[in-house]
């Protein structure tokens, strides 16, 4: 199956009536069927009659991850739960964030994936490998779909060695390689460490969940012989198929027939001048089950005003440069310093002094968290103090599906360490 790509080469006046009679749609169906939003817009004094443009989106309220989590678990749903035929969840500081799919819903997200995949480079004729971490187990459904969609073979992740996992690549003729940049780095130091030579059928690896930098993606597709095509999504709204490279490989082409794009600047909340890095805002109109109005992604990126040389006319924006929530992406995987705080409480009563701290080693981020020694972590025993660092590490690894160690330390080695930050790179 080849999806239909015709919608991304739009005339801007066809992307301006496409989006504004989407919007009206959307703007009505959840003012009538969400009590959320209907509540939001009724506080500023907005009706959907009042949408009479793409402007006046502009009237519209923010909302945040904190708003999904107030509303778990079906609160937001703008169809009957008899409706909804699949349901992912994902943390939250308080409460998991809950994202219902529609068979329509379903159909849509394995055509966008599809059309990512297809646009970086995928056939039907390729085997696929995705290598993930289980913390992305979202992504790794629709990557698996969408690859399918086209006909092509797949190899999900399994909790295999580094080694078998090469293995299966040289024994299967992986083609294509769907992993993060971080992870593609790690597997080629331990090619080269082991003197195993790059599989001589891997012609393509797929980025996703993280940007790289420029000279290691040089370095990288010059050692293995193959190209590189990154992809960007956000969980909570449209995944990896949300954003993606063409042959130009300057930007991410964003899939605007499923969401309206703005890029705001994050403390006025006024959209930021052409060019400029701001907060990329997001409103599906595409989406049954639980649409997102004006959704702050917390990614800081640009618009790049220049028309692709490619020829498609929908809107790019540049890597993702930071996070404005108080978020960091680790090996894919987004973690707010919110989360860290509520497992805090839940292992020791309150949220001490904390750093989380981030050190790479063979391409792979680490994590730790230094805890300051207070007189409320005492415990009777050492033993005590172990088992209740023990009880934060296991929460930890079950939510996210990564390791964090937490390290005891004098507070003032700590704030030596910090320097006034929550987060910091060893």
């Amino acid at each position: 199956m080849k999806p239909d790509n015709a919608v991304e080469y739009l005339s801007q006046e066809g992307w301006r009536q496409w989006h504004l009679e989407l919007l009206q749609s959307t703007i009505n169906r959840v003012y009538h069927r969400v009590p959320f939003y209907r509540k939001l817009m009724d506080m500023h004094n907005i009706s959907p009659d009042d949408i009479k443009s793409l402007e006046d989106m502009k009237k519209l309220p923010f909302t945040t991850r904190e708003h999904l989590e107030e509303n778990y678990p079906y609160d937001l749903f703008a169809v009957p739960l008899r409706d909804i035929v699949r349901l992912h969840t994902f943390p939250g500081p308080r409460t998991p964030i809950v994202k219902g799919f529609t068979l329509r819903d379903l159909s849509a997200v394995r055509r966008l994936t599809a059309r990512f995949l297809t646009v970086s480079g995928v056939t039907s004729e390729d085997i696929i490998q995705i290598c993930l971490d289980p913390g992305m187990s979202v992504w790794i459904a629709e990557l698996k779909e969408g690859a399918e969609e086209l006909g092509a073979s797949v190899i999900p992740p399994d909790p295999q060695s580094v080694k078998n996992r090469l293995q299966v690549m040289r024994d299967f003729r992986t083609s294509v390689l769907v992993t993060t940049p971080s992870y593609a780095l790690y597997l080629t130091g331990i090619m080269q460490q082991e003197g195993i030579a790059p599989p001589k059928s891997l012609r393509l690896i797929v980025f996703v969940g993280e940007g790289i930098e420029d000279e290691e993606r040089m370095r990288l597709e010059q050692v293995l012989g193959v190209s590189t095509r990154l992809g960007y999504g956000v969980t909570e709204a449209v995944g990896p198929g949300m954003g993606y490279e063409c042959d130009e490989k300057n930007g991410y082409h964003l899939a605007t027939d499923y969401f309206i794009p703005e890029i705001i600047d994050p403390e006025t909340g006024e959209d930021v001048p052409p060019g400029e890095i701001g907060e990329l805002v997001i409103t599906t109109v595409a989406v049954k089950a639980n649409p997102l109005i004006r959704f702050r992604t917390g990614d800081m990126t640009r618009f790049i005003p220049e028309p692709c040389p490619c020829g498609r006319t929908t809107p790019r924006i540049s890597p993702i440069q930071a996070q404005a929530d108080g978020r960091v992406s680790v090996r894919g995987i987004k973690i707010s310093l919110a989360y860290i705080e509520n497992l805090l409480e839940e292992a020791y009563g309150h949220v001490p002094e904390y750093v989380l701290c981030i050190q790479k080693k063979n391409y792979l981020e680490r994590l730790s968290l230094w805890v300051a020694i207070n007189e409320k972590l005492f415990e009777p025993s050492i033993l005590g103090l172990h088992e209740v660092a023990a009880k934060f590490e296991r929460l930890f690894a079950e939510i996210f599906g990564l390791n964090c160690r937490l390290k005891l330390v004098e507070k003032d080695h700590l704030k030596e360490v910090s320097k006034g930050k929550k987060i910091v790179y060893l």
